[in-house]
């Protein structure tokens, strides 16, 4: 038997829209460190605090737990969760219509910046966002969801992660 400790910031019982990275690292070094780019704020409805995200990453429902799912022995790691709130969460559809649209991008651009900057020796990143077949009025559209600070924060989060 033993006891284990674990503090939970404040900050993460928040109720916003957010993209993180996960950072699972082997206890015995010998295997690559493990990274899963995601986002609060559900395709459909409802959005949780990051610190609920991350207990059903370790869930044993395999619809929520891409951790466990991909790391069957995940007592044989450590894990690192580094986040970033963007917008407050709005019930009210129009406006949560584009904070979701908005969010998806934020995931998007920020796992094209995890895979720009890893080192593919020391790193595995489970879920590499390809977008070959986002059309030319997609990406359009796209490019003008973020502004430069919310970009320049992306990369932040990508530094203190990797």
């Amino acid at each position: 038997m033993e006891i284990g400790h674990f503090k939970i910031s404040g900050h993460s019982t928040k109720r916003n829209w957010a993209v993180y990275i996960f950072v699972a690292t082997p206890k015995n070094k010998s295997k690559k460190n493990i990274l899963y780019v995601g986002k609060v704020g559900d395709n459909r409805a409802g959005s949780n605090p990051v610190i609920s995200r991350v207990g059903n990453h370790f869930s044993h429902n395999k619809i929520h737990s891409q951790i466990r799912n991909a790391i069957p022995d995940t007592e044989n790691y450590d894990y690192e969760y580094f986040y970033c709130h963007f917008d407050e969460y709005n019930t009210k559809k129009d406006l949560w219509k584009n904070g979701r649209e908005k969010t998806n991008e934020l995931e998007r651009e920020l796992n094209r910046v995890v895979q720009k900057n890893m080192n593919k020796a020391t790193y595995e990143l489970l879920n590499p966002f390809g977008g070959k077949s986002v059309s030319k009025a997609d990406k359009k559209y796209r490019a003008k969801l973020l502004s430069k600070e919310e970009k320049e924060m992306l990369e932040k989060l990508c530094a203190k992660a990797l």
